[in-house]
């Protein structure tokens, strides 16, 4: 029995230590990590001459592609991650890039690129159709961006820089490897050698890894025991060319006041008398005379050189309004305005012709006024802003563009805006209207100021630049008792002063200096109806223009002329002579003062 059980715990034995070397051979293993180099082709799904791109640090979704000694990135890939300036119409199939003077167009397939009747010669293809999609060379981007480009092989990587500054850097303290993922069991991209310094992609305290980018375009994982400490190093820009934009700036604070007409007939010099009649301070005015005409690119006008000529015979420059319309006052529509400007040919036919207008009648400026932007057509109207804006300047004819309040049209892209046109204006109106399920103020003060200082974030803070449009209209509200916002209806400022003397014994008049309204209420006798109304008046007028002072903007514009009453000029000429704008509290206090 003795002699059978020695052999049974010797073989125990071994089993156990066996066991036990294998367990620490695996754990070295383990800790030893992989040894495997990564197939670079295979994990980034890489064809033969493609190439994986790193963009400021990133790997992106999209491959950069050899083809006759140059290396191409895709045109939509292009505006939507490099430079957004680029623009493909996908309609004509024209690359088109746009400085402050020049609109520069690229066909595919040709090598060369156009700007007016010139035709420029390269000696590669900037614009190339690779297996049925539309690519653009590096070289060429290049042209046009402020960027390094570096491109290695064996694998294939393209590196690109747009962004400078500071980053965080940190060396290698020893030899290590750069794997594809922060584990050890991840194969390899690269040996990193002691004294080797990477970028910083991303770190936290409690990682035992660092995500890092080497110079040579490598993303990955190193392990944190084999880097040293961290130090912050700042990127310097190439040298390269800045685009110079010059702007056509006033004199002075500007109050622009549009003349809404629908007819030739209206826009006679006859009717510009009796709008400027009792007015103050107007010196600038805006009649509503450029719209669609037909769906081609076409511009129809309704408008002459003797209301020009009049205006500037007392003092008054014009800015002719351009509107989306398919007609003179008709409606603004999204899906017929991109429509039109999603093609090359016809947003050229459209500068033209309205250039042709302003030129023939002598006048001073182009308003541009398109409402109802689509957000997938917002690429399309800011091209047509870009080519309006070269040819306004090439002519020397001040370009303004009216915009709502920002916070519901982001896709307008103000910066950009603010780089091409010369002013921009704030439509900082309809706050409430017949849109609203409920009653409310046209324009408040906290909406005014809203507007405002979004905007000016959205362009870099030029106050200079910017131009707040106040309403000389009131929203006049019946409540029937089922539905708060029954009945809207847009009055004039004197109409609206007509409500109030209907009942004036029951007519309670309120001012609230929060919203900066007088805000009115009366019930009709006639059905119990509650009507109500923020009225626009010289006090909201005034209040709105001593907020728009702060901010020391370029002026104010007017929807619009033959709405207001006589008063409301009264704050307006304070305003623009920069004098002490008569506010409801002023003249309250001096009241008080006087008894």
């Amino acid at each position: 029995m003795k002699n059978r059980v020695v052999p049974v715990l010797i073989t125990l034995v071994l089993i156990i230590v066996v066991g036990i070397f294998t367990a620490i051979s695996l754990i070295n293993n383990y800790r030893k990590g992989s040894t495997e180099f990564v197939d670079f082709e295979e994990t980034y799904e890489l064809d033969e001459n493609q190439y994986v791109v790193v963009l400021n640090d990133a790997i992106q979704d999209y491959r950069g592609i050899e083809d006759g000694g140059s290396v191409y990135i895709s045109a939509q890939a292009v505006a939507d991650s490099i430079n957004d300036r680029f623009y493909w119409d996908s309609n004509e199939h024209i690359f088109i890039y746009t400085t402050a003077t020049q609109v520069i167009k690229a066909y595919p397939d040709e090598q060369a690129y156009h700007v007016g009747d010139e035709t420029v010669s390269l000696d590669y293809v900037p614009v190339k159709t690779i297996d049925g999609t539309v690519y653009v060379s590096v070289n060429y981007i290049q042209e046009y961006t402020q960027c390094e480009v570096e491109s290695f092989s064996d694998p294939n990587r393209l590196v690109l820089t747009t962004q400078w500054g500071d980053k965080t850097a940190v060396t290698a303290s020893e030899d290590t490897v750069l794997r594809l993922a922060g584990d050890l069991q991840s194969d390899i991209l690269k040996d990193v050698t002691a004294g080797e310094t990477v970028t910083v992609v991303a770190s936290e305290e409690d990682w035992s890894w660092t995500n890092v980018v080497t110079d040579d375009g490598y993303v990955g994982w190193i392990e944190n025991r084999y880097l040293g400490d961290t130090q912050t190093v700042t990127t310097q820009a190439p040298p390269f060319q800045e685009e110079e934009f010059t702007y056509i700036k006033e004199e002075g604070t500007i109050c622009y006041a549009w003349h809404q007409m629908t007819t030739e007939e209206l826009s006679g010099v006859n009717y510009l008398i009796q709008a400027l009649n009792n007015t103050s301070s107007i010196n600038i005015i805006g009649p509503t005379w450029f719209s669609f005409d037909g769906t081609d690119g076409h511009v129809r006008s309704i408008g002459n050189a003797d209301y020009v000529n009049y205006a500037h015979q007392v003092g008054v420059k014009v800015w002719a309004v351009f509107q989306n319309q398919a007609t003179p006052g008709g409606e603004m529509n999204g899906i017929n305005t991109d429509n039109i400007l999603a093609y090359t040919s016809k947003r050229e036919t459209l500068v033209s012709e309205v250039i042709s207008y302003a030129l023939e009648y002598g006048i001073d400026g182009i308003n541009l006024d398109f409402e109802m932007i689509l957000e997938e057509g917002a690429d399309n109207y800011i091209q047509f802003i870009r080519e309006l804006s070269v040819a306004c300047r090439n002519n020397g004819l001040c370009f303004s563009i009216d915009n709502y309040v920002p916070l519901y049209t982001q896709h307008y892209d103000r910066a950009e805006q603010a780089l091409f046109a010369d002013y921009l204006v704030i439509m900082g109106y309809d706050e409430y209207g017949a849109f609203s399920s409920e009653p409310g103020p046209g324009a408040s003060l906290p909406y005014v100021q809203q507007g405002i200082e979004d905007t000016l974030a959205l362009i870099g803070g030029d106050s200079s630049k910017v131009i707040n449009a106040i309403p000389f209209y009131t929203n006049v509200w019946e409540d029937d008792g089922v539905n708060p916002a029954g009945l809207n209806t847009t009055a004039t400022m004197p109409e609206a002063r007509s409500y109030l003397q209907r009942y004036p014994e029951s007519t309670v008049i309120t001012w609230n200096s929060e919203l900066g309204y007088n805000y009115c209420y009366y019930t009709s006798p006639l059905n119990g109806s509650q009507i109500s109304m923020w009225l626009e008046d010289a006090d909201s007028i005034a209040a709105k223009l001593e907020l728009m002072d702060q901010y020391d903007l370029a002026g104010v514009a007017i929807w619009k002329l033959q709405q207001e009453s006589a008063d409301a000029w009264t704050p307006i000429a304070a305003y623009v002579n920069g004098e002490t704008i008569p506010t409801h509290e002023r003249q309250q206090e001096a009241q008080a003062q006087s008894q």
